[in-house]
């Protein structure tokens, strides 16, 4: 039996594999399906059974997710899609676009696109996506520090099946610098950094967010707590639905 992932290049050469993307044949001219579908032969999907709102793995029989986040009433967003488990070389190729690898950028954008074009349900009832909002200071080139922000570039230059992308102008602003989310160590330094973010996030234009339905793509998550502060921004803009979008889910602590 042929394999799906074989569908995408045809009689080609086969893909290099994932984590030697610079040597694959595909990479400048190869549709982005072959880099989704040769990259998740190498991801860690999230096991089953697993939370519907975070996609931690349910453990020893629970019934609910142990992130309070899940179950909290006042969480502003519904749910995240995840791509893949922060493990591997995935995980590597997070830590390397942030140390300034930015070929990652392209392959992660590829990933994402093969992600929602294999899973359509996902933006059926999205208005926007968006990435996580990044602070840089003026003039500041965005691929200094907006890692995200740069793979939703990348997704747009790929895109061939109009995705519903907002990146310039943005729809939500980080006017200042905040604690990174991933030194936090407790609940409650979860809860200060989140309510710090919060206090930082801007929306310039409400009336581009008021009733629409947002999608907000993230490189890693882990409690969803930076997600729940935007969320949070965009609703008191008039967002009527707020989900996530995430290369890699973090394991629990």
């Amino acid at each position: 039996m042929t394999r799906p992932g074989r569908l995408a290049y045809g009689d080609g050469p086969p893909p290099a594999g994932f984590g030697s993307c610079g040597e694959c044949p595909y990479l400048q001219a190869g549709h982005v399906r072959i880099c989704h579908e040769c990259a998740s032969e190498s991801f860690r999907p999230p096991n089953e059974p697993n939370c519907r709102i975070c996609h931690q793995v349910l453990r020893g029989g629970e019934l609910a997710c142990s992130n309070r986040l899940c179950s909290d009433p006042q969480r502003a967003f519904e749910w995240t899609a995840v791509v893949g488990v922060k493990a591997g070389t995935l995980e590597q190729g997070v830590l390397r676009l942030k140390r300034g690898a930015y070929g990652w950028g392209m392959i992660f954008a590829r990933i994402i696109l093969g992600h929602l074009y294999t899973h359509p349900e996902l933006v059926d009832e999205v208005d926007a996506i968006i990435p996580m909002p990044a602070y840089r200071e003026p003039h500041q080139a965005r691929k200094g520090n907006d890692h995200t922000g740069y793979v939703i570039e990348r997704a747009i230059l790929e895109d061939d099946e109009d995705l519903p992308f907002v990146l310039d102008p943005p729809l939500i602003e980080k006017t200042r610098a905040t604690p990174r989310m991933r030194d936090t160590t407790s609940l409650i330094e979860r809860q200060i950094a989140a309510n710090e973010l919060y206090a930082a996030l801007r929306v310039p234009d409400p009336a581009r967010v008021r009733g629409r339905r947002v999608m907000v793509y993230d490189d890693v998550f882990t409690a969803g707590s930076s997600l729940n502060a935007v969320a949070m921004r965009l609703k008191a803009s008039g967002a009527v639905n707020v989900y996530g979008l995430t290369l890699a889910r973090a394991r629990w602590r």
